[in-house]
């Protein structure tokens, strides 16, 4: 396996791992990772569009996003690790994370390594200055490996959703990219 900056043309698989991870997240027997609803645990067409228009923009540019995918021998997409600014004119030294690993391969430290990779593309760009995330709170595996790699958590909203009638809190992490 193997960690990839993604290209346009790597999007339709991308999309389409990200599907069977959103079927996932509406598993009865499975915590809650993504605010959504088992009836919207699909890939929508705004999400398609939001990775699709962010690879047309550059760092620094409203609506830029990086996206770096684990690919195994087959080059099948088996994990994810994106990044976009905030949409907030002066908030551009900081950065929003969003990633995932398939359910068979959690806990085999690739996570790490997709953080790790990010990291340093921050270390290397002059105006990423903090990596920020926000995590629903029941996910504990996630909550550790953020810890693990050096997040400190910055607050918790209680009832930050309500998803078919359950109230669902989410945690806010940052990492300083610049020591």
């Amino acid at each position: 396996m193997r960690i990839v900056e993604a290209t346009p043309l790597d999007l339709d698989p991308f999309f389409e791992y990200i599907g069977v991870q959103l079927l996932e997240n509406a598993d009865d027997d499975s915590p809650l990772f993504q605010p959504l609803s088992k009836e919207h645990c699909r890939v929508s067409e705004n999400f398609k569009a939001k990775f699709r228009e962010g690879f047309e923009h550059s760092i620094g540019e409203h609506g830029w996003r990086k996206l770096w995918l684990i690919k195994d021998s087959h080059q099948g997409v088996v994990g994810h690790i994106d990044l976009h600014h905030y949409s907030e004119e002066y908030k551009f030294h900081r950065v929003l994370l969003g990633m995932g690993v398939d359910s068979n391969l959690r806990q085999q430290g690739l996570g790490a390594k997709l953080i790790e990779c990010v990291i340093q593309f921050c270390n290397q760009s002059p105006s990423i200055d903090w990596l920020d995330l926000n995590v629903l709170t029941n996910n504990l595996p996630a909550k550790n490996l953020y810890l693990k790699c050096g997040f400190e958590t910055v607050g918790e909203m209680s009832d930050c959703y309500r998803i078919e009638e359950h109230a669902v809190s989410e945690t806010m992490m940052t990492l300083c990219t610049k020591i």
